[in-house]
């Protein structure tokens, strides 16, 4: 028996994806004090922090109507299993004023399989919250290559291979093959009190528990928590390279992290 609605095929007659996001002032207003700047490289293009600078400071209205946009952007695509290609989607200031997103590398290869030409964008403030709504402009015909960018002056990032061709590759474990451990480590346990003090919901987080599906992890988050990651397993992570799979659970983290220190306690 059928459960869930599917949606018609990429492209097809009557298609169109709209994506929305909103994001909190008071919460970018937080990362922003927390970590400075380098924060948002990580999120953000030169050019789109430019565009965000005024004489004194880094415009905390003009970094969520950014951040909202980008979320609003990847939604239109409808993948699965796939983080926010932060640095792929460009969301830059037009001469009129008006917000143009720019698609590069993976984000481009993911909008042309969707059929996808490109994504047209709105951003609105308000004192506490930014909104942004993106929709797809579709493809007329076979896709001719990835969207000319609007600001060449930024070199566009090189395409990589699909998540689960390199993890195959790699011949790295994935969620559904983490063994449980017994013992959490001290890394691992400094992991789950972060995520726990942000869900108040929660008593408690079960080791296999999916923390994306779940939205323990979303996408703003996302940065942050690869931030404590670096900080806590002692490693420098790239986030264009992290795989899904290596942070989905608690014991898939620990797995990939944390593994040295579990085998010592």
């Amino acid at each position: 028996m059928q459960t869930r609605p599917v949606a018609p095929p990429a492209g097809g007659l009557g298609w169109a994806n709209l994506g929305m996001d909103i994001v909190s002032v008071t919460r970018v207003r937080r990362l922003l004090t927390l970590y400075g700047e380098d924060f948002f490289r990580r999120m953000l293009t030169p050019g789109e922090l430019a565009d965000c600078r005024t004489s004194a400071r880094l415009d905390v209205l003009g970094l969520c109507g950014r951040i909202a946009a980008k979320e609003a952007a990847f939604k239109t695509l409808r993948v699965r299993a796939v983080f926010l290609p932060w640095l792929d989607i460009v969301v830059r200031r037009s001469e009129g004023g008006w917000p143009l997103v720019e698609l590069r590398g993976p984000a481009a290869a993911m909008a042309a399989e969707s059929g996808i030409a490109a994504i047209t964008v709105t951003i609105s403030h308000d004192v506490d919250y930014a909104v942004a709504v993106a929709a797809p402009v579709l493809e007329t015909g076979p896709p001719e290559g990835p969207v000319h960018p609007v600001h060449p002056e930024e070199p566009a990032r090189p395409a990589r291979p699909a998540a689960h061709d390199r993890a195959a590759a790699a011949g790295a474990p994935t969620a559904h093959h983490t063994p449980r451990r017994h013992t959490m480590s001290e890394g691992l346990q400094l992991v789950k009190n972060w995520l726990l003090a942000r869900h108040e919901e929660l008593d408690d987080i079960a080791p296999d528990l999916d923390l994306i599906e779940n939205r323990l992890i979303d996408s703003l988050s996302f940065v942050e928590f690869v931030f404590l990651l670096e900080q806590h397993s002692g490693r420098s992570i790239q986030m264009e390279t992290l795989e899904v799979d290596e942070i989905r659970t608690l014991a898939a983290i620990e797995t990939h992290f944390f593994a040295a220190q579990a085998v010592q306690a």
